[in-house]
Formats: structure tokens, C-alpha cells, sequence
């Protein structure tokens, strides 16, 4: 009996609204709004929760503001007679959109999210005379397609938010280009769209706006005058993006889109958080003009093959890790940058520095450089130089005048051969130059400023005496695991020597001891194991 009721009651709700859309609601019937609320087959409380349920605020009057209807799939109808109402959420229902909904004239809010297939593929026109409304949020509606074209008379809507609508494919362009006081715009999980609005230029006033799991190729935004933050994700077509002339924007987002190939980011005067991860066929990253960003960071790019940047003004640190395939970077014009770490970047073949005065910092590790980029020698406030892990045999001859504020330089692991460098390196006071193929050190006395030399892992077979002549600067020496036979007893008398390891060489057991009782005499921390 309880079954034959509960179907009773089913049709008799899907009799009213086959009703209702086919003719205009009578109102009349209905005393106050609360009276129209009160027709629902479910409870509706009145006092608003912190998490979503179905309730109505209404006033002495009885006139409700606010409905909120949350998993009950068959509201009557007769909640489009509420017309006072201010904001509507159905969540979770089964009420189709009726024409009756032009009843909603001081509605400012509205979202409709889950459908269960309810809703046709179209609006009705009449939803363009919601003429208070200022956000609207349509999610999970599975078989919308567009918006109405009178939506251009929602003059004063400020958020527009469509999401998770897999048969969504059309914004009407002219008219949701009058809705020119829009402030926020999120185009979320709608894989039938394939185009932006041609209009946007008409959102003067746009501040934020996301572009995620749509069906879009090609993206072009310019002159977006009021655009704060800007997030585009897991497009999955989406092949090229440019971005330019934007003087607000400061927060970009770029990630996931794994069919994205060339980024161009230009005229962003204001930018200054920059996130790019995690597209894996980009290729070409050109920005130019980003004058406030202070800090750029790349990863997960494995494709990306060149990287552009000219007119930063305010960049100050450049960080790239892992990215198989980079050929070339090139820096124009970024007068403040002082720190570069470009690593493990095995192709890469060309650095390029044009008016870069103030990097004190290289670090170009593991690129597997053979030849040294000339570009560096302009980097004359360059302090540290880090390039381990690279194919370098040789260095320039210039490089201790065209780099005098050169003081670290870090070439562990590479192909250097025979004697040490010459001309030497006067003002270096730090060099590393372990696991490479050196026979000889001779001119070491040259290099006068050192205080800390590390020739571990090479083929060097002697000290000469002239390392005395770095006796007032030298502080740490280890040269372990070469071919020395002999350590000149002079050394015993460097003054700054603090620290020297020759572990691991051809020292005979008599001389390693002779050598070790030597050198305890001055305070000195020595290992000849």
C-alpha cells in the first residue's frame, strides 16, 4: 500500500510540472511567499547552517529572501511564485528551469548545481529578465549546451561560474560581451567548449579569471586591464597561449596543459607570482616586460627547448631544474638579477647575457657543457661560478680579467687535462676542481689569492715548492686520491694551512710518518692516510 502512495505522489509531482511548462504559473493561489515555500513535499527549516541544507529566511512579513534547497530531487514548482527572493540555491534537484522564472526580479544570487539530467539542453529567454542578478553559478547541469542570447540583459552580473557541463558548448558572444561589470569569470570542466568569448575585451573589470578542462586550442588574452589572477589547467588540446598587455595582472597559473607548446607572457607590469609546472610538451617560453616579478621558477617541463627573457626589471633569481631538452635562455635587459640555476639540463647549447650587470651567482651544473658559453666573460660583477658536471677541457684565457670580482669558480667533474689553468686566476679565492684528468699544477703559486683549493680525484704527481708562495692566503688544501709520491716538508711552514688532506696517493709508510710527526708541530689539521 506504502508503494502504491509513494508512486501516487511521484506522478502527481511530475503532473504539476508537465503542468507548469506548459503554462504560466498562477501565483494568486498563493498568499505570501512563505505560503509558496510551504507547497514543498519536504521540510524546510529557517535558520540558515554552516554546511549546505535545505532552509528559507523569510522576515515578520513572511517574505523569503532565501531558499536554499539541498538532496530534496522534487521541489514543487511553486518556489518560482517567491518573488521576493534575494538568493536561490538548488542543489541536488530535479526542477527544471521554467519560463516563470522572469517572478525572480530582485534575485542576486542564483546557483543551480546537479541537475540529474532534468534541465533541457536550452534556457528559457526569459532567464535574461533576472535583471538584479549579479552572480550565477551553473554546475553539473549534464545536458546544457549555451546560454540564452538574452543574457546581455544581466547588466549587473559580476561572477559568471560554469562548471562540470559535459555538453556545454557555446557563449554566446555580442551578449555576454554587454555584460561589461563582470568581475569574475571561472569556465571550469566543460570539454565541449572550444572557444572563449571573441568579447572579452569588453570585460574592463574582470579581475579573476580560470580556464580549466575546456576544449579550447588556442588562447589569446590582451588588454585586460583590471585582470588580477589568472589560472588555465588541465586543457587538454589547448597548444598556445598568449598573454599581453596586462597592467594588474600579479598572479598567473599556468599547469597540467599537457598539449601546450609556446607560452608568451608579454606587457605584465605587475606580475609577480609566476607558476608553470607540469606542462610536459612545452617548447618555447618567450617573456618580455615582466617588470615587477622577482623570482622565476621552471620544473616539469621536460620538453621546454628555449626560454626567453627580456625587460625584467625587478627579477632577481631564475631557477630551472631538470629540463631535458633546453637548447637555449637567453636574459636581455634584466638589470637586477643576481642568481641563475639553470641544472642537470643536458642539451643545453646556448646561454645568452645581454645587459645583465648585476648576476653575482652562475650555476649551470650538470648541462654537459663542452665549450665555455663566452657570454659569461660579461657578467662582470659575477662573483660564484658553478659548473660541475659539464664536458669543459679548457677555459678561456680571459677569464681572470674579463671576471675580476670572480672569487668562487667550481669545476668538479669535467675534462680538464694537463696543468692548471694559465693564465692564473689571481683574484679566485675558492676553486674546486676534483674528478677531472690534471697532471700538474705547476704556475699554482700564480694564483695568489686562493684560500681554499680541492684537487681530489686527479693525476697530479707532485707538489711544486712554489704552493709556499700561498702561504699567506691558503687555509685548505686536499689533493687526495692523485699520484703524489712526495709532499715538499716546506709546507709545514704555510702560515694560513689549516687544513691539508693528501690521503690516498703513493706516499710511502716512512715519509707518512715523517711527514705526520712534521706537521703536528704547527696547529694544523692534516690527514696523509
Amino acid at each position: 500500500m506504502m508503494k502504491i502512495f509513494s508512486l501516487l505522489f511521484v506522478i502527481y509531482l511530475s503532473s504539476i510540472n508537465i503542468q507548469s511548462s506548459n503554462a504560466e504559473i498562477d501565483c494568486t493561489i498563493y498568499d505570501n511567499d512563505l505560503d509558496a515555500v510551504n507547497m514543498n513535499p519536504f521540510y524546510v527549516e529557517r535558520s540558515q547552517a554552516s554546511y549546505p541544507r535545505t532552509f528559507a529566511l523569510y522576515d515578520y512579513t513572511l517574505k523569503v529572501t532565501e531558499l536554499s534547497i539541498v538532496d530534496d530531487v522534487n521541489p514543487s514548482s511553486s518556489i518560482f511564485c517567491v518573488k521576493n527572493l534575494q538568493k536561490l540555491q538548488l542543489i541536488n534537484t530535479n526542477l527544471t528551469i521554467l519560463p516563470d522564472i522572469k517572478n525572480f526580479q530582485q534575485l542576486t544570487s542564483l546557483l543551480i548545481q546537479t541537475d540529474n539530467g532534468i534541465i533541457d539542453q536550452h534556457l528559457p529567454s526569459e532567464f535574461g529578465q533576472l535583471r538584479s542578478l549579479s552572480d550565477l553559478t551553473l554546475s553539473n547541469i549534464k545536458n546544457l549546451e549555451d546560454l540564452p542570447n538574452e543574457i546581455e540583459h544581466l547588466i549587473d552580473l559580476t561572477s559568471l561560474t560554469l562548471q562540470n557541463m559535459p555538453n556545454f558548448n557555446k557563449i554566446p558572444d555580442e551578449s555576454i560581451g554587454k555584460l561589461i561589470y563582470l568581475n569574475r569569470l571561472n569556465l571550469i570542466d566543460l570539454p565541449n567548449l572550444s572557444n572563449i568569448p571573441s568579447t572579452m575585451n569588453n570585460f574592463q573589470l574582470l579581475q579573476q579569471l580560470e580556464i580549466t578542462k575546456t576544449n579550447i586550442n588556442n588562447l589569446s588574452l590582451d588588454n585586460l586591464m583590471s585582470l588580477y589572477g589568472l589560472k588555465i589547467s588541465f586543457n587538454s588540446i589547448l597548444k598556445t597561449v598568449q598573454i599581453t598587455n596586462m597592467l594588474k595582472l600579479y598572479s598567473i597559473d599556468i599547469r597540467n596543459n599537457n598539449e601546450l607548446l609556446t607560452l608568451t607572457l608579454q606587457n605584465l607590469s605587475s606580475l609577480q607570482s609566476l607558476s608553470i609546472p607540469s606542462n610536459t610538451k612545452l617548447i618555447s617560453l618567450d617573456m618580455e616586460n615582466l617588470s615587477a616579478i622577482s623570482t622565476i621558477s621552471i620544473t616539469d617541463s621536460a620538453q621546454l627547448k628555449s626560454i626567453i627573457l627580456k625587460k625584467f626589471s625587478k627579477l632577481n633569481t631564475f631557477e630551472l631544474y631538470s629540463l631535458s631538452n633546453l637548447e637555449l635562455v637567453s636574459f636581455e635587459n634584466t638589470p637586477v638579477l643576481s642568481t641563475v640555476t639553470i641544472k642537470t639540463s643536458p642539451q643545453l647549447k646556448t646561454i645568452s647575457f645581454v645587459d645583465v650587470p648585476s648576476i653575482t651567482n652562475l650555476d649551470l651544473s650538470g648541462c654537459q657543457l663542452t665549450t665555455f658559453p663566452e657570454s659569461i666573460l660579461t657578467l662582470k660583477s659575477l662573483v660564484k661560478l658553478v659548473m660541475t658536471s659539464n664536458q669543459l677541457s679548457e677555459l678561456p684565457l680571459t677569464l681572470s680579467t674579463d671576471l675580476p670580482n670572480l672569487r668562487i669558480l667550481n669545476l668538479v667533474n669535467n675534462k680538464l687535462q694537463g696543468n692548471i689553468f694559465q693564465p692564473p686566476l689571481v683574484y679566485v679565492r675558492e676553486l674546486y676542481l676534483s674528478n677531472n684528468s690534471l697532471t700538474s699544477i705547476d704556475g699554482i703559486g700564480k694564483h695568489k689569492s686562493l684560500q681554499r683549493l680541492e684537487l681530489d680525484y686527479n693525476r697530479i704527481s707532485s707538489i711544486p715548492l712554489e704552493i709556499m708562495k700561498l702561504s699567506p692566503t691558503l687555509m685548505r688544501m686536499t689533493i687526495t686520491y692523485n699520484l703524489l709520491n712526495h709532499i715538499p716538508f716546506s709546507m709545514t711552514n704555510m702560515r694560513s694551512l689549516n687544513t691539508f688532506n693528501a690521503g690516498y696517493n703513493n706516499i710511502s709508510l716512512n715519509e707518512r710518518a715523517y711527514i705526520r710527526n712534521l706537521f703536528q708541530k704547527p696547529p694544523m689539521n692534516v690527514n696523509f692516510n
